[in-house]
């Protein structure tokens, strides 16, 4: 099991209890997390303010987020505002001195941020069949690369899109689709130039919001994908853009869809589900009764499966 895909599975407890209503002890979780995942401190320290400050500890919150900046810390405005969980600080003078200064860390490092890309290659010759992963909503490629590489010993070249877009230091996220969208496009055309594909067996596939993303990606026909492979994603937003008429134009791919029974979302993606089927567009879904929003164990039996599927009908 790799260490992203265990950080995941170890926070499902803290998600479950947060649903449940009991902040205190998802907060507990949350701690226990950032000792043993120091590498995701920007995450954890985030999800400390956001407990901290729905369980009305707001000083307490203010001093979580303060010591998380003084550790060179960061988040994006928007996140900040965005979140409904740190609606109690919203104007409170400590917060809004801290928002400023995350929005000026923010604009420095966003000024030297570009779209970058991780490429592996199978053992075998060209033309390879290609995987495009993206990552998941403030994450990178390099911390969920060991998560999809079983598919570079079914003979695939695996390919995982970086985001410019920063969310905290070292993390990236999908936010703005249209450049998201660019930004793939873009990717995907490079890969073509530079390395020898076989374009009857290119998917794309992605984790979260980046599996948002590859769904809305592949329905647009924006790059020319044999199908989707979307684990948990993680974005209603960006999954219904656009959602009904995209839906009514005509297509020739297929759908793949890993959820977890006890992930928030889990309702909205079986209504997905059944709209893709209704719609002609052929879909299946990988229930995990057991998961909540992060990789299933045993995922190189998913990624096999899920190929198996969207391969189906090429020749």
């Amino acid at each position: 099991m790799t260490e992203r895909m265990d950080f995941f599975q170890r926070s499902a407890t803290m998600m479950a209890f947060y649903t449940d209503g009991k902040y205190l002890d998802a907060l507990q979780v949350a701690e226990k997390l950032a000792v043993e995942f120091p590498e995701e401190n920007a995450t954890t320290s985030f999800w400390r303010v956001c407990l901290l400050s729905r369980g009305g500890k707001l000083d307490e919150a203010l001093k979580a987020m303060s010591t998380a900046m003084d550790q060179g810390v960061w988040w994006a405005e928007y996140q900040l505002r965005g979140e409904d969980d740190l609606a109690s600080l919203q104007g409170l003078t400590a917060f809004e001195t801290m928002v400023v200064e995350c929005r000026r860390r923010h604009a420095k490092a966003q000024m030297n941020s570009k779209p970058n890309i991780l490429i592996r290659l199978p053992s075998k010759e060209g033309p390879y069949p290609l995987l495009i992963a993206l990552h998941a909503r403030t994450s990178s490629p390099e911390r969920e690369f060991q998560t999809w590489e079983p598919i570079l010993k079914l003979g695939w070249m695996l390919a995982m899109p970086q985001s410019s877009q920063l969310g905290s230091p070292n993390s990236f996220v999908w936010d703005d689709t249209s450049r998201a969208r660019e930004e793939i496009i873009y990717q995907y055309e490079q890969l073509t130039k530079k390395h020898s594909i076989d374009s009857t067996r290119v998917i794309l596939a992605g984790m979260s919001q980046g599996a948002a993303m590859a769904i809305q990606v592949s329905l647009r026909r924006l790059v020319p994908v044999r199908g989707f492979f979307a684990v948990v994603p993680g974005s209603r937003q960006i999954v219904m853009e656009d959602f009904d008429e995209l839906l009514a134009s005509k297509h020739d791919i297929r759908g793949y869809l890993v959820v977890g029974c006890r992930d928030p979302r889990y309702e909205m993606l079986r209504q997905i589900h059944t709209l893709l089927n209704q719609s002609g567009i052929p879909c299946e879904m990988e229930n995990h009764p057991e998961m909540g929003h992060e990789y299933p164990i045993n995922f190189d039996q998913s990624i096999a499966k899920a190929l198996k599927f969207l391969l189906k009908e090429c020749k």
